[in-house]
């Protein structure tokens, strides 16, 4: 399987997977300029690699803040994992807010009505 290890810039969140750890991980701010451009590579890997993640796989967001542009960009990586769901794997997705974020308590449950899938919202932060 292709790594995938993307760093933190000041406008967008480190992406990375585990596979030691069956691990997905989305950290940090999410303000690109155009959202697509940054999400396609990571759409395209999990494309590539999606029928060879492990069954069981930790999906794992932590974003502080996410532009307009970028709330899209994440509904489709949440297709896409949803399309692995429908293939017979059993994700677990976690979505990490700070105590009290409305907006970002709000942008999960969102995310579970638009996608159908279950979506754990957890206060603090992920284990690096």
């Amino acid at each position: 399987m292709e790594t995938l290890n993307i760093p933190a810039t000041a406008n967008t969140p480190a992406v990375s997977f585990s596979s030691e750890q069956s691990r997905f991980l989305v950290t940090g701010n999410s303000i690109p300029e155009n959202a697509n451009n940054f999400f396609r590579p990571i759409m395209e890997w999990l494309d590539r690699n999606l029928e060879a993640l492990p069954k069981l796989c930790t999906f794992e967001f932590n974003l502080p803040y996410f532009n307009s542009s970028s709330l899209k960009a994440i509904y489709l990586l949440l297709m896409e994992i949803r399309r692995g769901e429908a293939a017979g794997k059993q994700f677990h997705i976690a979505w990490y807010t700070e105590s009290g974020d409305e907006f970002m308590e709000e942008a999960a449950e969102s995310f579970i009505e638009l996608t159908n899938m279950p979506i754990h919202v957890r206060t603090g932060a992920p284990v690096v």
